[in-house]
């Protein structure tokens, strides 16, 4: 349109801002992490479908699977023109054949990373979120509200376990901040504590947005979109018995290391330390 037709518009075309937007920064040589979003037997084999968020893989690379920690390597590396490739790089759609124990150990939501840099599992996690519309007939939200989680690929129940701050604007645009309130209504912000059904593989949003971003929905409707600040780490090794079991098998009765020694710890979300529970009898 010409700047005669449209004299109160001095800005940029649509083409022009649309090749101004700067994308998120994805980096080959990073960690890597790749949501798996389906998988499906092949020739005796077994192919993972998903999308490479970060780091690279290439044909060979020897991978854990999070949260379970169950190892696996990579058979083929297949690009989305279905052609075989040797490495995929962030932002490729991808199909891995990969070698695994257990194909119980590959689920929607779980993620495919090197073993040196494991991707980071946790049963708590604090979080900032912005309230949307919440339903008609639950209009608060509250210490113990549940609703579905929706990160990266995966997707499960979840628990709002504390609410830590709020922040209500009203009409006139000014904003009340109140420290632990017993409640939020729509349209505010808050910074709560979140513990999902079981231990759940993400990242926090300052180290890796695109693993870090989530919805919360409720019958359907998204009521909620938030990002991680920080987590509790899940210590206690590989999840589950069925996964140090197929672990072991797979790694030739490797020894899974728990790191505490067999200690009780407790960790402080504020300094984000872990310290040997004290005995206070």
């Amino acid at each position: 349109m010409s700047t005669e037709d449209c004299e109160w518009y001095k800005g940029p075309t649509l083409m022009q801002a649309l090749d101004e937007l700067k994308l998120d920064q994805r980096y080959p040589k990073g960690p890597l992490r790749i949501p798996i979003l389906d998988k499906m037997k092949e020739q005796a084999t077994l192919v993972v479908h998903g999308k490479v968020e970060n780091g690279s893989v290439t044909l060979g690379d020897k991978l854990a699977i999070m949260p379970s920690g169950a190892p696996a390597q990579v058979l083929e590396v297949i690009d989305a023109t279905n052609s075989p490739v040797k490495i995929a790089y962030p932002g490729d759609n991808v199909q891995l054949r990969i070698n695994v124990a257990d194909d119980d150990q590959v689920q929607r939501g779980f993620v495919l990373c090197h073993r040196d840099s494991m991707m980071p599992v946790t049963e708590i996690f604090e979080a900032e979120i912005d309230v949307l519309e919440l339903l008609e007939y639950r209009p608060i939200m509250a210490k113990g509200y549940t609703c579905i989680m929706h990160i990266h690929t995966f997707n499960d129940e979840i628990i709002i376990k504390d609410i830590l701050k709020s922040v209500e604007t009203n009409d006139r645009g000014e904003e009340t901040v109140t420290d632990k309130p017993k409640f939020v209504r729509s349209n505010s912000k808050m910074i709560c504590r979140i513990t999902p059904k079981n231990p759940i593989a993400l990242e926090k949003f300052s180290v890796m947005p695109q693993m870090a971003n989530f919805t919360l929905r409720d019958e359907g409707k998204t009521i909620c979109i938030g990002r991680v600040l920080k987590y509790k780490p899940y210590t206690k090794g590989i999840v589950g018995q069925q996964a140090v079991k197929s672990a072991t098998k797979a790694v030739g009765a490797m020894a899974i290391v728990d790191k505490t020694g067999g200690k009780e710890m407790t960790y402080n979300m504020e300094t984000g330390e872990m310290k040997e529970k004290q005995n206070l009898n």
